[in-house]
């Protein structure tokens, strides 16, 4: 679901509407709907401090005269966001709607009635609650993905009671083939814990009123290839000291929130949870998913007893601790996160 509004000029030609949607900093992009022949192609994404979430779709199309029965104009603009999409995207949407209505003159379709734009809506969104929502978006996006595709085990033998029925049930799965893909998994799912860390880091060293200062009066060597990579905005200074750090290592992680932002990620941690069947500390567990990375990732260590179930309490487990950093984050920098559509 999105909005989805139509202008109709008075008088425009294809060229005339082509400038006018470029001079706002639209740019071609290639689209999956089947629009009509003639058809251009925009979009729009504000990359600075996070102001897009969605970004704005804007084609400039050939009318059917059918359609149309404001005025004879060959050509109309669609443009268009997902109900997503940030304040930004919306105001950029409504802005073509009315800059355009301003130099050609016409009507306004759509969603919201004739001549009315997308209504807009109190935001106390900041570059830090937009990027760390960003992170946790395409985070949680993943888990999710994991969670409700994990296959199931191929080998469904189930023994009777008993102490030694239970071995044999045990052996018999050691060879389930869909163990050594949950085995292949556990890398990617501390890739996903290693990225929010790491992101999460760049945004608030970047954005933090203190670090900033830190920042001016911070020195390090760096090589000129980096020079470069900086010169071209491959890199930013945040990813430069970021990657001073490894974040799928918890003493180094810590280390690097402590230096910089002092925040003590191994304390926000330090709690007991219910997962899966035991309770334990959410830190020490953290600690034993990395340690079992390792092993998978250097010595090719696979634990053949790690059935879907247990996968699934690995799963939850980096979802907490991601969870309990997010929490004391709202807290500390009086924002929110919206997590609705994960619960």
């Amino acid at each position: 679901m999105g909005r989805d509004l139509t202008f109709y000029p008075k008088k425009a030609t294809k060229d005339e509407l082509k400038q006018f949607i470029e001079s706002l900093g639209f740019t071609k992009c290639d689209h999956l709907w089947d629009w009509p022949k003639g058809t251009l192609n925009y979009q729009w994404f504000d990359f600075e401090d996070f102001k897009s979430i969605d970004g704005v779709s804007a084609d400039i199309y050939p009318v059917n005269k059918e359609d149309n029965i404001f005025n004879n104009n060959e050509w109309a603009i669609h443009v268009r966001n997902l109900y997503s999409a940030s304040i930004y995207d919306v105001q950029m949407l409504n802005n073509v709607l009315r800059e355009a209505r301003k130099l050609f003159g016409g009507t306004i379709t759509g969603d919201y009635g004739t001549n009315r734009y997308a209504p807009l809506w109190e935001d106390k969104s900041t570059p830090i609650s937009r990027g760390i929502q960003w992170v946790y978006n395409k985070i949680f996006y993943a888990i999710e993905a994991i969670s409700k595709t994990l296959p199931d085990e191929t080998i469904q033998f189930q023994a009777t009671d008993g102490v030694k029925m239970k071995m044999l049930n045990d052996y018999i799965k050691q060879y389930d083939p869909s163990r050594v893909l949950y085995n292949g998994l556990v890398p990617f799912l501390i890739s996903m814990f290693e990225y929010f860390f790491s992101e999460t880091f760049q945004i608030l060293i970047k954005y933090d009123d203190t670090t900033k200062e830190n920042i001016k009066q911070h020195s390090q060597k760096i090589d000129f290839q980096t020079l470069i990579e900086v010169s071209k905005n491959e890199r930013t200074i945040e990813n430069i000291i970021a990657g001073n750090y490894i974040f799928q290592n918890l003493n180094q992680l810590n280390k690097a929130y402590k230096e910089w932002l002092n925040i003590d990620v191994r304390k926000i941690l330090f709690r007991k949870k219910k997962l899966g069947k035991s309770i334990n500390y959410l830190e020490n567990r953290i600690a034993e998913i990395i340690q079992y990375r390792h092993g998978i990732i250097h010595r090719f260590e696979l634990d053949l007893n790690l059935s879907k179930e247990d996968f699934i309490v690995l799963v939850e487990t980096v979802k907490l601790a991601i969870d309990e950093v997010i929490n004391f984050l709202e807290n500390k920098y009086a924002m929110q996160i919206e997590r609705d559509c994960y619960e």
